[in-house]
């Protein structure tokens, strides 16, 4: 029975231990999870949102340079995304940014950087709106938004772009 026990374990251990090179959420999109507390939300941002911190100036975010501007690139975030309710704005708490670096490349830059946090004191019935400013160095790009609220069966999906970066929820 040890010999079992002991395998289970070493299995175990070589499962979860390989590294993983998945990225949290697929670039240029977002979710809106609504429950009876908030708004969880994860969305995945171009890096070129952010180039301000390039201090090299290569056109590339790199690790070392995203540590570097952290906090700037937070205040960014938390001034960039947000819900509107009529006249009051609701920013992001527990605001949370994870670089994730390009599969195609030399593994030291980032291509996009996720986005986790929620909105506290919504009321989704109450003309409730979800804005983002983010849209990279591509006049074109885009970010895709789903917002869901399970328990009520509703669901919506939306794009926002530089010329729409507000779009109501539901």
């Amino acid at each position: 029975m040890t010999y079992f026990k002991n395998h289970f374990w070493c299995m175990c251990f070589l499962v979860f231990s390989v590294p993983a090179n998945a990225h949290l959420m697929v670039a240029e999109r977002g979710t809106l999870n609504f429950d009876e507390t908030g708004v969880y939300t994860v969305i995945s941002l171009s890096a070129s949102n952010f180039l301000a911190a390039d201090t090299d100036k290569d056109r590339h975010l790199s690790f070392t340079e995203f540590k570097q501007a952290k906090e700037t690139i937070f205040k960014q975030v938390l001034a960039g995304i947000y819900m509107q309710q009529g006249e009051q704005t609701q920013y992001l708490e527990g605001l949370m940014l994870s670089p994730q670096a390009s599969h195609h490349g030399n593994g030291r830059e980032i291509d996009q950087i996720i986005v986790m946090g929620k909105f506290i004191n919504v009321d989704h019935t109450k003309n409730l709106s979800f804005h983002n400013v983010f849209y990279g160095d591509n006049a074109l790009s885009s970010v895709e938004i789903t917002a869901k609220y399970k328990r009520l069966g509703l669901k919506k999906a939306f794009v926002l772009t530089s010329k729409k970066q507000g779009e109501r929820v539901f």
